[in-house]
């Protein structure tokens, strides 16, 4: 298998999610962190959410349909997870959405996998991703807890003031290695003061480097 790691933009997309049992839950949990466009199909579950006889696509909630899987219900998501824990019915799933080019996810079935979940660190704005192919999940959980252990406390909100000042920078300096070496010192600066540089301070790094490209 040879995976390409993609940032996909999923607004206005939907998961659907095939099962409801710890693994589905697991998934679930997972994708809360991102939207909340996700409808389940399992005839019982402990997940929480809407429960509905006529899930909605893009519906802005977790919704529950309790009843088992028809192949006519792929027209309900965009982006389909096979987790009943039942082979046969999540192979069949699989099979069901490559005949409508749905990519699917089975999982711990590799081989009828179009995408894979990887291990995630998630602050505000950012992520870091992190898979070894399905090699070894083990190894990838520890490295996410190692990120997780050295980024700053205060990553997230450094990275959002970072870029509202990146229009300032960008119009102010033209020149790209100064451009570069002034978004370094901003960051630098943040990370060091733990966010407390002023918005004052910044403005005043921006000026000098400014005067450093004349």
């Amino acid at each position: 298998m040879s995976y390409f790691p993609l940032y996909l933009d999923i607004t206005n997309k939907t998961f659907l999610i095939i099962g409801g049992g710890p693994v589905a839950l697991e998934k679930v949990s997972r994708l809360r962190r991102f939207t909340q466009d996700i409808i389940v199909i399992a005839p019982q579950t402990q997940i929480e959410g809407t429960r509905t006889a006529q899930p909605q696509k893009k519906a802005g909630e977790v919704q529950i349909l309790c009843r088992e899987y028809r192949e006519a219900d792929l027209e309900l998501g965009d982006l389909v997870v096979a987790a009943t824990g039942i082979q046969e019915v999540d192979r069949k799933v699989a099979v069901d959405c490559r005949k409508r080019g749905i990519p699917v996810n089975v999982v711990d079935d590799q081989e009828y996998c179009d995408f894979i979940f990887p291990s995630i660190v998630k602050r505000d704005s950012l992520t870091v991703a992190i898979s070894t192919s399905g090699t070894s999940p083990a190894y990838a959980m520890q490295l996410r807890k190692e990120i997780e252990q050295i980024l700053p406390g205060q990553i997230g909100p450094i990275l959002s003031r970072m870029g509202g000042f990146r229009g300032v920078v960008s119009s102010q300096i033209s020149d790209q290695k100064v451009r570069a070496a002034t978004y370094r010192k901003i960051l630098a600066e943040l990370i060091a003061s733990e966010n407390r540089l002023s918005d004052e301070q910044i403005i005043r790094i921006i000026g000098q480097n400014t005067e450093e490209q004349t």
